[in-house]
């Protein structure tokens, strides 16, 4: 008698996970580590700590990481360091370089500090979800957590802090050589937008459903607090980038669903992005920025933000088990 398939539950694949980080401090960052080891437990991972613009943060994570103090005996972890501040930068060349084949391949932002089941309620859920390419944790920390976790409910979508991709996903992506914008600053949102068209959007149409998202899988984070000076600039600063994403939202969204362009046709830079939805749509950015005049905040920083290629290439600054 033939032993019967594994349910989805079942199913032992090596996973990936990969850390970005550039404004964290080394606490904040090597508790996500830490976080990361209790939620893998006794799973074969790969954990990847993309720090960018920050090498005083890279060496310090690299010295503990050698430290041998670690909870996941089968976790590997690499330390990574990349001269470009650039997330978008850092996330190309780990998808493009790094990414070791994990199935999923879960994505973390360097201050979430993930719950002790939350990758394994993101990966079961993905894996009894045939039709979905990716998974999605939600928040429950913040003032709009609970806003954001309902309308996740609702119409799907993918919370950059906690979230996963298929491994044929991210082979897909490489085939198109898909890269996200440099200088964008919503990444989960262009990714999330491309996951919902199939990555095929001139000629699929947007389903939510293509990204799971479980309703208790979580992480945590201290919130800015307005009376601290430096979270109060924290904030200010924020508030601009905010701007900036409701401008790239705009104009992915006139790439995607008016144009119906490819993933692989995306510009270069969230500044050409956002230029060309403008140059297409001018009445339509007028419009916008009449009644939310805070985007030209938005528009300041994009004409800032660099425009050329970034040449460096990840460098590896420690790993354990050490090879």
């Amino acid at each position: 008698m033939s032993k019967p398939d594994p349910s989805p539950f079942e199913i032992q694949a090596p996973w990936s996970i990969a850390v970005f980080s550039s404004r964290e401090t080394p606490d904040v960052l090597c508790r996500t580590v830490q976080a990361i080891e209790a939620a893998v437990d006794q799973r074969i991972a790969t954990l990847d700590v993309m720090v960018n613009g920050n090498s005083a943060l890279a060496e310090v994570v690299r010295q503990r990481v050698l430290d041998g103090s670690h909870t996941a005996a089968r976790l590997r972890t690499r330390v990574w360091y990349l001269e470009t501040k650039d997330k978008s930068h850092a996330w190309n060349c780990f998808v493009h370089n790094i990414w070791s084949g994990g199935d999923p391949t879960f994505f973390v932002d360097g201050y979430a500090h993930v719950h002790a089941d939350a990758l394994e309620l993101v990966a079961q859920g993905l894996a009894a979800a045939p039709g979905a390419l990716a998974g999605s944790g939600v928040p429950t920390v913040g003032r709009s957590a609970r806003s954001l976790r309902e309308e996740m409910s609702r119409v799907g979508g993918a919370h950059g802090n906690l979230f996963a991709l298929r491994g044929t996903v991210l082979m897909r992506l490489r085939a198109s050589k898909f890269r996200l914008h440099l200088a964008l600053y919503r990444t989960d949102a262009l990714l999330t937008s491309a996951i919902c068209f199939n990555l095929e959007p001139q000629q699929a149409e947007w389903d939510g459903s293509r990204i799971f998202v479980h309703p208790t899988a979580s992480w945590d984070f201290r919130p800015l607090d307005w009376r601290r000076p430096v979270d109060l600039l924290a904030y200010l600063k924020r508030f601009a980038r905010r701007s900036q994403g409701e401008l790239e939202k705009m104009a992915y969204k006139h790439h995607f669903v008016s144009r119906r362009a490819s993933i692989e046709s995306l510009p270069e830079t969230a500044a050409e992005m956002v230029s060309a939805w403008r140059n297409a749509c001018s009445r339509e950015s007028r419009k916008a920025i009449m009644r939310n005049p805070m985007l030209l905040l938005g528009l300041r920083k994009l004409r800032r933000s660099k425009a050329s290629r970034p040449q460096d290439v990840p460098r590896l600054v420690g790993q354990y088990p050490i090879q």
